[in-house]
């Protein structure tokens, strides 16, 4: 039986190659659940609603990343602030508690920099 959300996560891939176009490359990270994956990207990739968590942190990651009014050390804090949440939710592996607080956080905790 094929995943509903995987269009969703699709359509989100292909907002953020758009958007990827417009910021240094590295600095939209989504998840290809086609690609090899570490445990914590298999196991957002096999949970419907961990897709939809990553969907949205990352839509409100580049959306304050394309947002002409966010400049210089803000941006750069968002950044940085990104690269510690990955490093956070990977630290959870297989633990969807860990991942899903962290995620969850992270989709509250972004919208600060606004």
């Amino acid at each position: 039986m094929r995943n509903p959300i995987v269009p969703v996560a699709g359509l989100a891939g292909m907002m953020l190659m758009f958007a990827a176009s417009a910021t240094p490359a590295a600095a939209i990270d989504t998840i290809n659940c086609a690609r090899d994956k570490n445990a914590a990207e298999r196991t957002i990739c096999a949970s419907e609603r961990l897709q939809v968590l990553d969907a949205q942190v990352t839509e409100q990651y580049a959306d304050i990343m394309l947002d002409g009014h966010v400049k210089g050390p803000i941006k750069q804090a968002v950044q940085e602030s990104q690269r510690d949440f990955l490093d956070r939710r990977d630290a959870c592996g297989r633990d969807v508690k860990c991942l899903t607080e962290v995620m969850e956080r992270r989709a509250t905790r972004i919208n600060y920099y606004r």
